[in-house]
């Protein structure tokens, strides 16, 4: 059943792998990545097997937690990550497994990774149309004048 008022508190540690990430190493899809050297708290998300830099801190979530739901709920936590572990311009390695993680039942990750996807392409299709526009825009203009 979807709900989205009831969910499990825990922290990263708890319900992913974690470690930073090591050169010519390839990663799988649905790894998300958290910058902690010269950062400003970036996330990413691999959705094709990939390597990952090495100031980056890779991080596999268990088995039955959806891998798109994990990375959205990082980057509604990152800013409160942030202001508590960052010391300057770094992350402590050690402090990423203390990130806090909401756990919401199966049927709602797929829910919200439903929502979060239609608003991708939403986003897409309509940067497509602003794209298109300033491109007429330019070649209207550019052909006023000769």
């Amino acid at each position: 059943m979807i709900d989205f008022h009831t969910f499990e508190s825990v922290t990263l540690e708890d319900v992913a792998e974690y470690g930073r990430a090591k050169k010519h190493h390839t990663y799988p899809a649905g790894t998300s990545t958290l910058q902690i050297s010269a950062t400003r708290g970036q996330l990413g998300y691999l959705y094709e097997p990939s390597e990952v830099a090495t100031k980056d801190v890779a991080i596999i979530p268990s088995a039955g937690i959806n891998s798109r739901y994990f990375n959205i709920v990082l980057h509604k936590n990152i800013d409160e990550f942030m202001r508590k572990y960052a010391t300057g311009i770094n992350i402590k390695e050690n402090e990423v497994g203390k990130f806090p993680i909401q756990l919401h039942n199966i049927e709602t990750q797929k829910a919200i990774v439903r929502i979060f996807d239609f608003m991708d392409r939403e986003e897409n299709s309509i940067q497509q149309d602003i794209d298109n526009l300033s491109n007429l825009k330019k070649n209207l203009l550019s052909n006023m004048l000769i």
